[in-house]
């Protein structure tokens, strides 16, 4: 009786949801909470910004569905075995391996380059030249610190910080959509600041392109820890899962692409008039709608928090690197394992810390854009025509066997 209330629970829509929110918490980190994905992948377009996230993460929710499903059935937790018997040679993995390294430390550079560009934008300062530099640097040595003496720390408040950020970015969709754009607009355009609003990027190939496929694939990266957290859900349970992951995912991404499609025109156009204060403004463009809409306490705890974010996704993935290839660090020659993780980490963080130099918009657009391109060839095809027909072969496997237990339990029952 009680293994079947265990089973049961795990194939609970309760269940289900905590898994989804694994793959929720994953997404909507600093990228996403700035607004400089949404506005990258999607309100530049159109109005298409409101349907075409659905469709991506529909389709991500299929691909997530059949690799959680596979490692199921083989009775794996992690991706390193998922995707050596997903691959048809084990080799293979390493293409998955390489994906997940280049977003790591993409996402650890764009959370870096995004909390020093929110603090220059919070103290009024413009993010270029020195004051880049410097920002990040502050950025980098509070997430040395945390590394090296406050990992078990953040880790602790991750959760309570995305909550947070998840929230107040709600919050924040709400108050941008229900804000008076044109009569904001409108004053800039009588003051002279700009003389004309900014149309949309009318190329519909491209909007699909990077809209669905691109940013599908480069939200690969939340295949690991849904394999992990899926370790014990049913079958039914999993495919719960990945629907709400879907739903979850798509209705938060297209209503924030339904508010900043909706301010797009006017953040474009003053960071092209180069307006004082904005001249970047479309970097952290969520900070901007709030700057415009002017709700201080809104836009401190938003400010607040978003550096909370960025910071914490930067320690919790210098840790996973540090766990990563820690053994693999001159084993033989450093004895000490903590003396290892440092060296892991300083290296990981000095490669990010180059890389933010870049900038959030570049880092996004180009590292993310890169390796989404890759992702699809490498991860989501690869579902579709190598494992979806072994999930399939598997599952009649399952069927069968247990058709066969219970037709010998018959006659026993019988008698």
């Amino acid at each position: 009786m009680g293994e079947k209330k265990s089973i049961a629970e795990k194939s609970s829509w309760a269940a289900a949801f905590t898994v989804a929110s694994v793959w929720f918490g994953t997404h909507v980190g600093g990228g996403f909470a700035s607004g400089n994905q949404v506005i990258q992948y999607y309100s530049q377009y159109g109005i298409t910004a409101a349907i075409y996230p659905l469709f991506s993460m529909g389709i991500l929710a299929v691909v997530i569905g059949i690799y959680t499903r596979f490692a199921k059935l083989n009775g794996f937790n992690n991706y390193k075995d998922t995707f050596r018997a997903a691959y048809p040679k084990p080799w293979m993995e390493i293409f998955f391996e390489i994906f997940y390294i280049v977003i790591i430390l993409a996402a650890v550079a764009s959370a870096v380059s995004g909390a020093g560009n929110v603090l220059t934008n919070f103290l009024g300062l413009e993010y270029a030249g020195s004051v880049k530099v410097i920002a990040n640097l502050i950025i980098v040595a509070v997430l040395i610190i945390l590394t090296i003496f406050g990992v078990k720390l953040v880790i602790a408040a991750s959760t309570v910080l995305s909550i947070g950020i998840i929230i107040t970015t709600i919050i924040m969709v709400i108050t941008g959509l229900a804000a008076n754009v044109d009569a904001i607009a409108q004053s800039y355009l009588d003051s002279g600041a700009i003389t004309e609003l900014s149309d949309y990027t009318h190329n519909a190939g491209a909007a699909i392109w990077r809209g669905i496929f691109i940013y599908l694939s480069f939200q690969c990266v939340s295949i690991a820890p849904m394999i992990s957290a899926s370790e014990e859900m049913s079958i039914k349970g999993m495919k719960r899962a990945s629907i709400l992951g879907g739903l979850m995912n798509g209705i938060a991404l297209a209503l924030s692409g339904l508010m900043l499609y909706k301010w797009y025109p006017l953040l474009n156009a003053l960071q092209q008039a180069k307006v004082s204060g904005f001249e970047k403004c479309l970097n952290i463009p969520n900070q901007t709608v709030l700057t415009l809409v002017g709700i201080k306490w809104i836009l401190v705890m938003f400010s607040i928090l978003l550096i909370c974010a960025f910071i914490s996704t930067c320690v919790t993935l210098v840790y996973s690197m540090v766990q990563r290839f820690q053994a693999y660090c001159f084993p033989k020659t450093i004895k000490s394992q903590k003396l290892r993780g440092v060296i892991i980490g300083a290296i990981t963080i000095a490669i990010c810390f180059s890389l933010s130099l870049l900038g959030l918009t570049n880092i996004i657009k180009y590292a993310y854009g890169y390796d989404g391109y890759y992702a699809l060839f490498v991860i989501v095809i690869p579902a579709f025509i190598w494992v979806l027909p072994k999930n399939r072969k598997l599952m009649k496997e399952r069927a069968a066997a247990e058709s066969a237990v219970k037709e010998e339990a018959a006659p026993a029952t019988n008698t």
